[in-house]
């Protein structure tokens, strides 16, 4: 709820707050009933659509460290109402907000944790180069979870653009940013009973979903047939395009989602065709049926 901005109005139209100084302002907070301004998602955003439109971004306290990521952006915190009040009659000014994150290098899982599986890390060393899609079949217990979470560490460091728009489609979503998380390289893992929206984003009013959270990181697919076939294709054209469209009857949004896809799957339902540890009973009707799940353009 943006309930700040409506205040300000009231109050600048009521003759109680000089009206020549708003233009120089935006302002974003949700308001309590106290007066307490609150904390609200989407706040690195607001900071950098401010920035580009040259004006200083009057925000909530709770919400103002994330918004001071951009670093060309004019940020005051403030705490109530009042505050801002005060501030915008030249009264007592708001504190300019400022948080810059330790420069420390990310730390991520490394494939020195894994023994063996020489020809899994070359291939996986290959991807991360290339941008390539990759998809793991083995019998359980062989690995193929703990190499897909070793892909960030093998992708190069973020640059300062391909930072800021993972962090500030992080910042749009329910769970909102971590400024603890910023500059690393995202990895998401939903399971496979996720829905539509919660994989590509939607809802009444939309927000990314996990393809776009995983915009320059790592998106992993585990027990990739047991995933329903239609949502794997809704994962086509964010593959190929880089984004995902997500259409309302009142508005249509476009999320960034470039992610690297990793995958990863049983040989077959039982999972342990050529495992050489114990048996498979399935029939060959049966493992061309269960890979069969996935498309052939998939």
């Amino acid at each position: 709820h943006f309930d700040l901005p409506i205040a300000i109005g009231i109050l600048a139209a009521s003759g109680q707050l000089p009206t020549d100084k708003l233009a120089d302002y935006e302002f974003a907070g949700e308001l309590g009933l106290t007066g307490e301004l609150r904390e609200i998602h989407g706040a690195l955003a607001l900071a950098i659509a401010a920035a580009r439109a040259d004006r200083t971004l009057i925000i909530s306290s709770a919400s103002a460290p994330e918004a001071a990521l951009v670093g060309q952006a004019r940020i005051l915190a403030a705490d109530h109402l009042l505050s801002v009040c005060r501030h915008l009659a030249l009264v007592e000014p708001l504190p300019a907000a400022e948080y810059r994150p330790e420069a420390t290098a990310a730390v991520y899982p490394d494939l020195s944790d894994v023994k063996g599986q020489q020809h899994a890390k070359r291939t996986l060393e290959i991807a991360a180069a290339g941008g390539h899609s990759l998809l793991m079949i083995g019998p359980p217990g062989t690995g193929k979870s703990m190499l897909a979470q070793r892909m960030q560490g093998l992708l190069p460091p973020m640059t300062a653009e391909e930072t800021l728009e993972a962090a500030t489609v992080q910042s749009l979503s329910r769970s909102g940013l971590d400024v603890r998380q910023y500059g690393r390289r995202p990895f998401r893992s939903p399971h496979h009973t996720s829905s539509a929206v919660a994989l590509v984003g939607g809802g009444s009013t939309p927000q990314p979903g996990e393809v776009s959270l995983a915009h320059h990181g790592v998106l992993f697919l585990d027990e990739l047939p047991e995933w329903p076939r239609r949502l794997l294709e809704l994962l086509r054209e964010p593959l190929e395009s880089g984004n995902i469209a997500i259409a309302r009857s009142a508005r249509r949004v476009n999320f960034p989602a470039r992610f690297q896809l990793v995958a990863a799957m049983n040989p077959c339902p039982c999972g342990y065709l050529g495992s050489g540890f114990r048996d498979c009973h399935c029939t060959p009707e049966q493992i061309a049926r269960y890979r069969d799940r996935l498309s052939g353009p998939l």
